[in-house]
């Protein structure tokens, strides 16, 4: 029997927003809810891509990323409400590209791959919809790719601070603040850079007014959106 509540939720991911509500019945039936703890793995890079992962709720997050085998790591892309990931490896049949870690407090729908297939295979406005999302995504990983070939650090820093900006910030009286919390060595986590090369750059942007950084707490706060920007738009020729 379906989980009605469920598929309501499922209703309000982006990804599974047109769907019919018998297809999101039929995802709900099959889906499973999960409340991970702070730090609990989702999956491995390597694993079996055996669900497609939905975030229903929480201010939480879902980092995912790679390591090497120099105990680095590179944080591809960060999850919150109404995002799904982990489909990639359910569509081509591969290992699993990435780790998943939460982050926090999050609610999450797993969705079986044997489920989530048959209902893409029977509702065309799934398949437009995964299309978009790879769209989305592949666009994004050609610009961090030219980023990482072209521009600075400090740029390429820039850059996916305004990115994390637009996707979820908070108003305070300080400034605007990125949502999520962000270790020094998560920032370098999202570019492959070391922590002590993405500190200088913060001490840097300190000192020009730029931002703040709570340390305790890591919370980044963009004090001057406009300067944060023309720090991302790159150096200009002289």
């Amino acid at each position: 029997m379906s989980d009605t509540r469920l598929a309501e939720e499922l209703g309000q991911v982006h990804l599974l927003r047109d769907l019919p509500p018998v297809a999101l019945a039929r995802l709900a039936e099959g889906a499973r809810r999960l409340a991970p703890a702070d730090g609990a793995p989702l999956f491995s890079q390597g694993d079996p891509p055996d669900a497609v992962y939905a975030v229903l709720e929480g201010r939480g997050r879902v980092r995912v990323g790679a390591p090497d085998n120099a105990a680095k790591r590179l944080m591809v892309e960060v999850f919150r409400t109404g995002d799904a990931f982990g489909e990639i490896g359910v569509l081509d049949g591969s290992p699993r590209s990435a780790d998943a870690v939460v982050i926090g407090e999050v609610k999450l729908a797993r969705i079986p791959a044997a489920a989530f297939l048959e209902v893409a295979q029977g509702e065309p406005a799934l398949g437009l919809a995964l299309a978009r999302l790879l769209s989305v995504r592949l666009r994004r990983t050609f610009g961090l790719l030219q980023d990482a070939t072209f521009a600075p650090l400090e740029v390429r820093l820039a850059r996916q601070v305004m990115y994390l900006l637009k996707a979820d910030s908070v108003k305070t009286e300080k400034g605007v603040r990125l949502a999520a919390r962000f270790r020094q060595g998560d920032l370098a986590d999202l570019l492959g850079a070391t922590t002590r090369s993405i500190i200088s750059i913060l001490n840097a942007w300190r000192a020009a007014n730029l931002v703040a950084y709570d340390t305790e707490k890591a919370f980044l706060f963009v004090l001057d959106e406009a300067g944060m920007a023309a720090v991302a738009a790159g150096p200009r020729e002289a």
